[in-house]
């Protein structure tokens, strides 16, 4: 077995946690553990490899231990699997309540990407909006899921950009069809189809202020009719659809 970046990342997690040098032997031991089938020639080659990153320093017979610089990395790459352990959690949507603070949040965010996008948005992503929001049939389904990805994209602010990527996964899409299905059911869906072409119009105006509140408009609205959907006695659909599109 080759080794791989996760278990690169579990090895300079277990260094970090010891007080002395790490041998070979220890660390293959430690990786098994952790459900790695890994020989110890294996480690011994990835340990090399770091010692040539200057990530870690050999001692001879007596192991390794991290540099500074691989302390560093340590820390890092724990921080990132915590921070990428915390959003897992927050999108793992399991009933009404959790899809309403979903889209709390997301109004919190596209607020100041919709303001972000009136400001920044390139010529041809403005061309881009426009064209999504006037397509129909299969089309306009499918423009429906990107739509507000593509707003986080044309924000050109790194922050948004970063959260935007994670609400609006791939993955997610599931999620983004349930929404239009609560939009069909409550009658919605042209009236919210409306409401993106009026955030294009004022995202290509260079109208932040305007931007900003018909954004606002628009997730206030899928957050009233989503509750209303619920509260009309479907909680029970959504609760069953999220655990069946593997959300929950």
């Amino acid at each position: 077995m080759r080794h791989t970046p996760v278990m690169e990342s579990e090895l300079l997690a277990f260094m970090n946690a010891q007080e002395g040098p790490v041998g070979a032997r220890a660390a293959t031991r430690h990786l098994r553990g952790r459900g790695f089938d890994v020989s110890e020639s294996t480690v011994s080659r990835l340990l090399n490899d770091l010692d040539e990153r200057a990530l870690t320093l050999s001692l001879g017979k007596k192991g390794r231990i991290l540099t500074e610089e691989g302390s560093r990395v340590a820390a890092n790459q724990r921080l990132d699997s915590r921070r990428e352990s915390s959003f897992a959690d927050a999108l793992a949507l399991r009933d009404v309540h959790d899809l309403i603070d979903h889209l709390i949040g997301r109004r919190g965010i596209e607020r100041e990407a919709a303001r972000a996008a009136a400001l920044r948005a390139r010529p041809e992503e403005l061309t881009r909006l426009r064209e999504m929001v006037e397509t129909d049939g299969e089309a306009r389904w499918r423009e429906r899921l990107a739509f507000h990805k593509m707003i986080g994209q044309a924000s050109h602010n790194k922050q948004i950009q970063a959260i935007s990527t994670t609400l609006f996964d791939e993955r997610l899409d599931l999620l983004e069809r349930l929404l239009i299905m609560i939009g069909i059911k409550q009658d919605a869906l042209l009236r919210w189809d409306q409401e993106h072409r009026d955030i294009v119009a004022s995202i290509s105006d260079r109208d932040a202020d305007g931007a900003e509140r018909l954004m606002v408009v628009h997730l206030d609205g899928m957050i009233r009719e989503t509750e209303h959907f619920a509260n009309s006695g479907n909680a029970h659909v959504i609760h069953t659809l999220l655990a069946e599109n593997d959300l929950a």
